[in-house]
């Protein structure tokens, strides 16, 4: 089958590779279509894990082909979305709901190829069937969107916050879809590039901040007295990033870190002190209460009160999977989300 595997820093292209039958607990996914992630791209840039054996992308959808043993929870046939680890089901925290947290926690195509790929192979613990009235397109849209509603329910965000994103990429952009579809008072979002503005003010914004243009922290303060925002969700990474988020959340106010942090910061704690505002992480997804993330993503785009197709700007079949991440790392080149079209 083919496959696109990295070779070096910034180069990944298809190659030939066997394709081998799921072992226990996995099932074959026949691919149907898979967007290259900001995790995929840090990978790319040599800055992740870059496996030149196996293919990445976990962002799929796609049908089950076979399943190996054990597996009773899909049959062939399905149509399925990927969530991008496994988990065991009998650790502690998976016991007590927070599978994402799993003490056995792997890459969800562990050791075998992900989503870049004609088949992928996927744990059984990370698989959601998907309704026929969804498309491949929104399906493979579903795991980013997950991460977005995890980040809200993080920020316990409701109808009388104002909300700040930081950072106008696809999560950046999907947190922002999730704020609106749970009805907050009143949402900001940072964008760098023209098509991220584009972009927000199509999924309903209410104010985005040009940054290349506007100083975040004057606009926030101008619309709240200076009193600062009540949630806020970084999708960025980097120190400056961070001082942001802590500069424009009121006191006693919310940060949510979402971006993937890659090295050591220096941030300013002392104005974390001062304003007791409080500050967490949001790893993948899992369960928000009683419904798992993925699930409620699933409900958001099939309700239709999350139009995700927009963000998808480019689509390339997976023999030009080498120009498709050449599209999705420049984002002069007008890119929000670049899909890989494999069925």
């Amino acid at each position: 089958m083919k496959a696109a595997l990295f070779s070096d820093v910034g180069k990944i292209a298809l190659a030939e590779v066997k394709r081998t039958s799921p072992p226990a607990g996995y099932v074959e996914v026949q691919v149907r279509q898979a967007g290259i992630c900001g995790s995929d791209l840090h990978s790319y840039y040599g800055h992740w894990n870059q496996s030149h054996t196996f293919a990445h992308g976990h962002e799929t959808c796609g049908v089950v082909t076979a399943v190996g043993t054990g597996v009773t929870n899909v049959q062939p046939g399905e149509r399925v979305v990927i969530e991008c680890f496994s988990h065991c089901g009998e650790c502690l925290y998976c016991r007590t709901g927070h599978y994402n947290q799993c003490l056995q926690r792997k890459g969800v195509s562990h050791e075998q190829h992900g989503g870049f790929a004609e088949y992928t192979t996927a744990h059984a613990s990370g698989l959601f069937k998907i309704p026929a009235s969804m498309s491949d397109e929104e399906g493979a849209l579903v795991e980013p969107l997950a991460v977005g509603v995890r980040a809200l329910a993080q920020a316990q965000a409701t109808y009388a916050d104002r909300v700040l994103v930081i950072g106008g990429g696809t999560i950046g952009l999907l947190c922002l879809a999730v704020a609106k579809a749970i009805g907050v008072r009143e949402t900001l979002i940072t964008a760098k590039y023209p098509q991220q503005v584009e972009m927000a003010q199509a999924l309903g914004a209410d104010h985005v901040v040009d940054v290349t243009r506007a100083d975040v922290r004057d606009v926030v303060n101008e619309l709240t007295d200076n009193l600062g925002v009540d949630v806020v969700i970084e999708t960025v990474g980097g120190a400056a990033n961070f001082n942001e988020a802590l500069a424009t959340v009121r006191k006693r106010g919310r940060v949510v870190l979402v971006a993937g942090y890659h090295k050591p910061l220096e941030v300013d704690l002392a104005r974390l002190v001062w304003s007791e505002a409080t500050v967490t992480g949001s790893n993948c997804y899992g369960f928000s209460g009683m419904e798992t993330d993925f699930q409620a993503a699933i409900d958001l785009i099939d309700s239709g009160k999350v139009d995700i197709t927009k963000i998808v700007t480019h689509r390339f079949p997976l023999d030009d999977v080498t120009e498709a991440f050449q599209v999705a790392a420049d984002k002069e080149m007008g890119s929000v989300k670049v899909h890989l079209v494999v069925g």
